[in-house]
């Protein structure tokens, strides 16, 4: 009798943890990911800019630009000359907007971005104000962040199915080794696997261009060890310039 007891406790112990790890995976399979789950931007200059951007596409872009200030400061007066070398040369739309993070990129790409256009080639770089800490209150995981990504590249190649993705490696940040630069090298151990799950992304890290032998960011391409100068962008589009093209003839 007190066997019997024994297994009908025991079958019932285990008939509780069965349940309560299904109800916990249950849960966290409802658990939104942060940067994937598109988010509008407050402020009328976003906006605005957003606007611009939806406007610009009336040029029918070979080339388009997706990302945040990283692509947003290509504007600014002393990139003229990557303009004049690298991106005249095809009919390219800047889609950057300072302060983007996955989430509001993925809102951007559901709110008009890619409507109407068929661009041969996309140039994705997306990702570090998702681990910025000093400016948000959310910091995302490599494995969010990556996720997010890659539901930015999935929209693309959904909205878009003609054009080719060329994913950029999340460039490095800060001078000495920092919490923000390790997850974003973290994300891109992740994102490199990309291109094995559509033949359509094809990846590129470029990082070491902006470091020393020592690993220390060059302050001569980036004075704040985050954003190219004129010179560092000069060097980001020589250095993706043969992709760009080969992608171009795809």
């Amino acid at each position: 009798m007190i066997e019997k007891t024994f297994r009908c406790n025991y079958i019932l112990l285990l008939l509780i943890l069965f349940a309560f790890t299904f109800s916990a995976n249950a849960q966290s399979d409802l658990i939104e990911n942060p940067a994937a789950t598109p988010v509008q931007r407050d402020g009328d200059w976003w906006n605005n800019r957003h606007k611009t951007i939806v406007d610009r596409l009336d040029s029918n872009p070979e080339l388009i630009l997706v990302g945040n200030s990283i692509f947003h400061t290509l504007e600014e007066e002393d990139r003229k000359e990557v303009w004049t070398k690298y991106l005249d040369r095809y009919r390219t739309v800047d889609m950057g907007i300072s302060g983007d993070r996955t989430e509001n990129v993925i809102w951007r790409i559901e709110n008009g971005t890619l409507e109407g256009i068929n661009p041969k080639v996309a140039v994705v770089l997306i990702g570090t104000n998702n681990t910025d800490g000093n400016h948000y209150l959310n910091i995302s995981t490599p494995e969010e962040l990556a996720n997010g990504i890659y539901k930015i590249c999935a929209l693309l190649n959904q909205k878009l199915p003609d054009t080719e993705i060329l994913l950029m490696g999340i460039l490095p940040y800060g001078y000495n080794p920092n919490h923000r630069d390790n997850i974003n090298k973290a994300t891109n151990k992740l994102i490199a696997s990309f291109p094995k799950k559509n033949p359509k992304i094809h990846y590129i890290n470029i990082g070491s261009k902006y470091v020393d032998e020592n690993g220390k960011i060059k302050k001569e391409l980036m004075p704040d060890y985050l954003h190219p100068n004129a010179e560092g962008h000069l060097l980001m589009f020589e250095a993706l310039d043969a992709d760009i093209q080969k992608l171009m003839k795809q």
